[in-house]
C-alpha cells in the first residue's frame, strides 16, 4: 500500500499540543496549492577532487587524525592557508557503481554540480594518452577524459543535468595574467562529443574566498570582473542555452564572512548585472578541523538543535537575497552548495543529529507566494493569519495522526548521542 507522510508548518488557532487526539480525516487532494518549489530543488554536489582523486579532507577516523601540522607545501593543495595535515589522499568515486547509480537515480531529476574548490586549478587532460603523473604548472590536480566520461554516464543515467564551474589559476592565464578559456574550451567540447551538456556553470568556486582558491597572487573585485566579462563572451557562445551563474560566494552574512576577500559586493559591481540565476552557498561555521582556537567560527553538537544553529540560513539568505536585489535585480536566487559546516564536516555531520538542520534549512529555503507576490519563507508565511501559532503536523494516508509545537520537538530531539528516537 503507498504511503503519503508529509510533516508540513500549519496554524490552528487555539490547538493545544497532544499526541493522542483522534485522527482527524483530510484530504490532500482537495486542498489548494499556495507554492512550489522546482522539480530540480533538492539537488548535489560532486566535488571535482572525488572525481580526479587527490587530497581531499580526511576523514575523522583515519590514523593520525590528528598529526602534528606540517608547514611543508604538498602537492594538489589549493588551500595554502590550511594546515597540509588536515587531507588525505582519496581515491575517485566509482561512477559506474550500479548501487550508486540507482540510489542516485531515485533523487532525480537533479542538477548534479562537479565543483569545489579543487575545481578551480584542475587541468582537463584533453587525449585519450595516458595522463601527466604531476599537473602541469600552474595546476593542482588533473582530470582525464576517461572521468569526465564517468561523471556525463551517471548524469545520463540519474536523470541529472551538470552544473560546474572552470579552472582560473596561474596555469590558465597568458604572459599578461590574463584568463583565456582553451581549458574550458576543450572541456565544453569534449562533453558534447561525448554526448553530453554542460547545462549551467559558475566561472570559478566561492570567488569570495580566492586565496584559498588558487587564486593568482593579489587577485582582486577588479581582476574578477575582468575575468567574468571574457568568461561569460566566451561561455555564451560555446555553451548556448546553458545558464550563467554566479557569483557563488559563501558565508557572508554568518560568522565566517568576515574572512571573506573580496567582498561579495565588490564582486558584483566589478562585473554588472551578469548572472542568469544568483547563486551562493551557505555555511553557517566551520568544523572543528579548521576553527581552531575560535570558538565563534565553529559550533558543537550540543547546538545541533538549538533555535539559533536552525535559524543561521537565514541570516546568509537575506545576506545575498539583498545583494540580487540590489546589483543582479529579477534573478533567480540559487543556494547550490551547503552542508553542516565548511572545511568538510564535524564528525556528527553524518548522524541523525544533522537530519534537523537538513529538514529546517530546505524547509525555510523552499518559497512561496504570499498574496501580494512577495516570496518569503515558508516559516515566515502567515497562514489564516496565525503565523506565529505553528505546528508541524503529521500526515498519514490522508489523516491526521500527531501535531507538535516546534518548542516540543526541540525538546523531544535532545538526543544523546547513540540514543534512538522514539517513533
Amino acid at each position: 500500500m503507498s504511503r503519503l507522510l508529509l510533516v508540513v508548518p500549519i496554524a490552528i488557532a487555539g490547538a493545544a499540543f497532544t499526541t493522542n487526539a483522534q485522527p482527524i480525516a483530510i484530504s490532500p487532494t482537495t486542498m489548494s496549492r499556495t507554492g512550489g518549489v522546482d522539480e530540480r530543488f533538492q539537488s548535489y554536489n560532486i566535488e571535482m577532487i572525488e572525481v580526479t582523486g587527490g587530497r581531499f579532507w580526511k576523514p575523522y577516523a583515519s590514523k593520525d587524525a590528528n598529526p602534528a601540522p606540517s608547514a611543508r607545501p604538498q602537492p594538489g593543495s589549493t588551500t595554502p592557508a590550511i594546515p597540509p595535515n588536515l587531507f588525505e589522499y582519496r581515491p575517485p568515486l566509482d561512477l559506474s557503481n550500479a548501487r550508486l547509480r540507482n540510489l542516485a537515480a531515485s533523487l532525480g531529476p537533479v542538477y548534479i554540480r562537479v565543483s569545489g574548490t579543487w575545481a578551480n586549478t584542475v587541468y582537463f587532460h584533453d587525449s585519450d594518452d595516458p595522463a601527466p603523473q604531476t599537473p602541469p604548472a600552474g595546476f593542482n590536480g588533473v582530470l582525464t577524459r576517461k572521468q569526465w566520461k564517468g561523471v556525463i554516464d551517471f548524469a545520463r543515467a540519474t536523470n541529472g543535468r551538470i552544473m560546474t564551474s572552470f579552472a582560473f589559476g596561474t596555469g590558465t592565464r597568458d604572459a599578461s595574467g590574463n584568463w583565456t578559456p582553451d581549458q574550458a574550451r576543450r572541456l565544453i567540447a569534449y562533453t558534447k562529443a561525448a554526448g553530453g551538456s554542460i547545462d549551467a556553470a559558475e566561472f570559478m568556486n566561492e570567488p569570495n574566498f580566492a586565496s584559498h582558491g588558487g587564486a593568482p597572487k593579489g587577485y582582486d573585485a577588479a581582476a574578477f570582473g575582468r575575468d567574468v566579462g571574457a568568461f561569460r563572451m566566451f561561455f555564451k557562445a560555446a555553451a548556448p542555452g546553458a545558464l550563467f551563474l554566479g557569483p557563488g560566494s559563501a558565508g557572508e552574512g554568518g560568522v565566517i564572512g568576515g574572512a571573506a576577500s573580496p567582498k561579495s559586493e565588490d564582486l558584483l559591481k566589478a562585473t554588472g548585472p551578469v548572472f542568469d540565476v544568483f547563486t551562493y552557498h551557505i555555511y553557517t561555521a566551520v568544523s572543528q578541523r579548521c576553527s581552531g582556537g575560535e570558538a565563534a567560527m565553529g559550533t558543537t553538537a550540543a547546538a545541533a538543535l538549538t533555535k539559533e544553529w536552525l535559524s543561521r540560513p537565514d541570516q546568509i539568505h537575506a545576506f545575498y537575497s539583498d545583494l540580487r536585489d540590489r546589483l543582479n535585480p529579477g534573478k533567480p536566487l540559487w543556494v547550490n552548495e551547503t552542508a553542516e559546516t565548511g572545511c568538510g564536516g564535524n564528525p556528527w555531520a553524518s548522524t541523525f543529529r544533522d537530519t534537523f538542520r537538513f529538514l529546517t534549512q530546505h524547509g525555510r529555503l523552499a518559497l512561496v507566494n504570499d498574496k501580494a507576490g512577495a516570496f518569503r519563507t515558508a516559516e515566515a508565511v502567515d497562514v489564516a493569519g496565525r503565523g506565529d501559532d505553528q505546528l508541524v503536523t503529521v500526515f498519514e494516508n490522508g489523516d491526521v495522526t500527531q501535531e507538535y509545537d516546534l518548542d516540543s520537538i526541540r525538546a523531544r530531539a535532545e538526543l544523546r548521542v547513540g540514543e534512538t528516537p522514539d517513533k
